[in-house]
């Protein structure tokens, strides 16, 4: 974890603001920026400061997970009362003896129950709210966190959002403050000119990045009966390193056949079918953790591997349905700190297909041409 030291001015003028403003807070920057990060120093200065007790909310449990391990490298774990926004609603249900709805799919029972909350009378128990990934809430969820907190600070980037919710930045600036941050520390200009093709608000993020190294992704083209032997390959090239390495698919099933081939293969590798599993996971190991793309939202690894990107897949067919593919590519691409390997296939999306990423020994080596 970066040392407050080696943040940045505005980075730190931030986090003074998080914990010290009266109004709500909305900081937007792209992946990298270091939205986690000042949050996570804004909860240890609401502590040091005895701002009540602070609640964190998130999206998923590998986010839980990270921020967890962060509270107690920073001694704060016992004085913030942190959760995914699921659990939290579906506990405060609980207390409100909300009867589950026992019908439907669990997002029908999960309306269903947020409807009902909102029914509800409450106090204003919290003090702050802090919500990382905040273009992932529902908007009913905004309406109930309002109501619960004295002041929220959120913080995202709506060209992440990987599920279609309806929240928008109005929504969430609202009548507060808000604040952009527009430096990306994590990757390098190679990254980011890839991932630019994907980004919703066709933001040019290679001019945002401090670190200029002329670095390309890589393309390993393979077919299907040698897939996971790829990737089996960079697993091993990168395991004296000793640095984290996140294998990201954007299917579960993808990433369940490639954890029984590493196991057969005696790689070491991390794969949780329960997702809850993340919260105890230790974000510091450099084992490779096999994660989708959708759990991978906030994180970051200094080697990423995508693979799993193929036509014809119902996970392919639903994210074109709901326009979110663009989103997960754009996620899953700027996970990495360093190094990207996208493994392709002849049936692997167009999307996928059609990048070319020039070789780093030409005059235009920095150049990655689309269709």
């Amino acid at each position: 974890m970066l040392s407050y030291n080696r943040l940045t001015e505005i980075q730190k003028e931030i986090i003074r603001a998080i914990s010290r403003e009266k109004s709500d807070l909305f900081v937007e920057g792209p992946p990298g920026s270091g939205k986690t990060l000042i949050s996570l120093y804004a909860l240890q200065d609401m502590v040091k400061e005895g701002i009540g007790r602070p609640l964190i909310l998130m999206f998923n449990y590998s986010l839980y997970g990270y921020l967890k391990s962060s509270m107690n490298e920073l001694e704060i774990s016992d004085n913030v009362t942190i959760a995914t926004k699921d659990k939290f609603f579906w506990d405060l249900a609980s207390g409100q003896n909300i009867e589950k709805k026992g019908e439907g799919s669990y997002n029908e029972r999960y309306e269903y129950l947020l409807q009902q909350l909102l029914k509800c009378e409450f106090e204003k128990s919290y003090k702050v709210t802090v919500i990382d990934e905040v273009q992932d809430l529902k908007p009913l969820e905004w309406e109930l966190i309002k109501r619960i907190s004295e002041r929220i600070t959120s913080l995202g980037d709506f060209d992440q959002s990987v599920y279609e919710t309806n929240l928008n930045k109005d929504k969430i600036g609202g009548n507060g403050i808000m604040r952009q941050l527009n430096t990306i520390f994590r990757f390098h200009t190679g990254i980011a000119k890839l991932a630019s093709l994907f980004s919703i608000k066709n933001e040019n993020l290679e001019a945002k990045v401090t670190n200029v190294i002329q670095t390309q992704p890589t393309i390993i083209e393979t077919d299907v009966s040698n897939e996971f032997k790829k990737i089996s390959e960079i697993l091993e090239s990168k395991k004296e390193l000793q640095k984290s390495v996140g294998v990201i698919a954007p299917d579960r099933a993808n990433l369940q056949n490639l954890a029984n081939y590493l196991k057969n293969q005696d790689i070491d590798h991390h794969y949780f079918t329960d997702n809850k599993d993340f919260k105890n996971h230790n974000f510091t190991s450099s084992t490779p953790l096999l994660i989708t793309s959708q759990s991978s939202k906030g994180l970051e690894f200094e080697t990423v591997i995508i693979f799993g990107f193929n036509k014809d897949t119902n996970m392919m067919k639903l994210l074109t349905g709901t326009r979110q593919l663009k989103n997960i590519l754009y996620v899953s691409i700027t996970r990495t700190n360093s190094s990207l390997f996208i493994i392709r296939r002849p049936d692997s999306i167009p999307e996928i297909l059609n990048v070319t990423i020039e070789s780093e020994n030409e005059d235009n080596a920095e150049d990655i041409d689309w269709f």
